[in-house]
Parts: structure tokens; C-alpha cells; sequence
């Protein structure tokens, strides 16, 4: 059977330590580290799913149409003209004189 090292024994890895200034933080907390670097992976994980999504349903969209890129004319409505205003035909509303 392997023999637990104690705290105030020499260090297994020949440093010429004593094991609790050497390894012993490092096999004591070698689980916490393991749980935050799992927990950093799966954060990664999500980023980069959110934005694949989002990427994709970008790319399905159909794209807007503007109003004002329409190549024929538009009629002004009917009636008068409001007073001090003039129809523009290219961007279909009304204008002041």
C-alpha cells in the first residue's frame, strides 16, 4: 500500500520541499480547478452555440425592403396639395416649397 505523505515530510517530487509547500495545494484543490475549468468549457460552449444560432437565423431571414427603392414613380394621393407643400414622386410624400 502506498504510504499518505504528511504534511511536514519531504516532497515526493525530489524539490527537497517540505510537501506543504510544494504539492500539497495542488493535489488538494486539483478538484475545484477541474470544476471551474468544466464550468469555463461549458460557458465557451453556450457563446459559441448563441452565436451559431444567431448566425443562421440571420442568414434565413428574408432582407427588409426599403420603401424608397422602388424604380416607377408613386402617384400623389387625391386632392389638393396641403398648403406649402409639393408632392415628390421619387420618395412618395410630401415636401415643403
Amino acid at each position: 500500500m502506498k504510504k499518505e505523505l504528511g504534511r511536514n515530510e519531504p516532497c515526493h517530487c525530489g524539490s527537497g520541499k517540505k510537501y506543504k509547500n510544494c504539492h500539497m495545494g495542488a493535489a488538494s484543490s486539483g478538484g475545484i480547478n477541474n470544476n471551474k475549468n468544466l464550468l469555463y468549457i461549458a460557458i465557451m460552449v453556450v457563446i459559441v452555440a448563441i452565436a451559431g444560432f444567431s448566425i443562421y437565423y440571420n442568414s434565413q431571414q428574408s432582407p427588409v425592403q426599403n420603401v424608397n427603392s422602388q424604380s416607377t414613380p408613386i402617384a400623389p394621393p387625391p386632392g389638393e396639395a396641403p398648403p406649402g407643400k409639393v408632392w415628390s414622386s421619387a420618395h412618395g410624400h410630401w415636401h415643403d416649397k
